[in-house]
């Protein structure tokens, strides 16, 4: 099977998907009509997409949407959303990393859900020595959510140490190594927002070191449809996280620590559905699936 897959080129993260989608299939940088099918792998370029969608009517074209929120059309963040849109509606199938980006699918663009298709991110599943150095680990980018924040104030209100800031994020961006350190040294790790695609992939590594995880119980919070019951909840209200997060802080008190086999399941749980390998598998099927159709 051959694919075009587009994408703009400027991250990592994506050339590692296409490195990996390569062991199965062959994927190439330009589309032409040897291809069998056609996949948009990040934002940019819509109005050409959409035009190659539509003068190639027999080649399937698939859109993979990392990120679409309640918040886009008043927040655009320099993103052309309503294109986005546009190639959505003329691919004939939009895959995503979460059931709460199928929901917003539906609601901004009316893409149907028959018409999508789950596949979850990956993580850079690393291993460093871990400490607890006291401090709540909020890893996540700042975007606009109605939980916006959250984090901080309920900390200093609560008297707890505060970490907030991943890889990237300008002043307050991080090197690979800093960020490693920044993950194993933390209490536990938390994403406050009632809205993400994937909770942050930050939550998974962390895991991955045997580091607990608070999340929303939001229909629009990814990291539900990752983690499942190995996470801990808090009902999207102030009130509830604050409570949460003085539970999760003094768990340590009445709870024992991680052993060595829970650590290992923890490991295995991450590997299995959360490496680059298996994304890049699970992309291949997919596209297998689309062309036999």
């Amino acid at each position: 099977m051959k694919a075009f897959v587009y994408h703009t080129g400027h991250t990592g993260y994506v050339h590692r998907i296409i490195e990996s989608m390569q062991k199965h299939m062959e994927v190439v940088g330009l589309p032409d009509q040897d291809c069998d099918v056609f996949l948009s792998l990040q934002m940019g370029n819509h109005q050409n997409l959409a035009a190659l969608a539509n003068a190639a009517p027999s080649i399937p074209f698939v859109t993979y949407v990392w990120d679409c929120y309640e918040w886009i059309f008043e927040h655009g963040r320099g993103y052309d959303w309503q294109g986005y849109g546009d190639l959505c509606k003329a691919s004939k199938e939009v895959w995503v990393p979460s059931s709460g980006q199928v929901k917003r699918l539906s609601q901004h663009w009316s893409i149907p859900e028959e018409k999508t298709a789950i596949i979850k991110a990956y993580a850079n599943l690393f291993d460093y020595e871990t400490t607890d150095k006291g401090y709540v680990c909020d890893p996540l980018r700042t975007i606009p959510d109605r939980h916006n924040g959250w984090a901080q104030k309920a900390c200093e209100e609560l008297g707890i140490p505060y970490n907030h800031g991943g890889r990237g994020q300008g002043s307050i961006g991080k090197t690979w190594d800093e960020y490693k350190e920044f993950i194993a040294g933390a209490k536990f790790l938390i994403c406050p927002w009632y809205e993400a695609s994937t909770g942050g992939m930050s939550l998974i590594e962390g895991y991955n070191l045997g580091k607990d995880v608070l999340i929303c119980d939001s229909p629009y919070m990814g990291a539900k449809d990752y983690f499942g019951d190995r996470a801990y909840y808090f009902d999207p209200t102030y009130e509830s996280f604050k409570k949460e997060l003085l539970v999760m802080y003094h768990k340590d008190s009445i709870s024992p620590p991680i052993d060595q086999k829970s650590l290992a399941d923890r490991k295995q749980f991450c590997e299995d559905n959360f490496s680059v390998e298996t994304i890049g598998y699970n992309l291949f099927k997919e596209l297998e699936r689309v062309v036999s159709n």
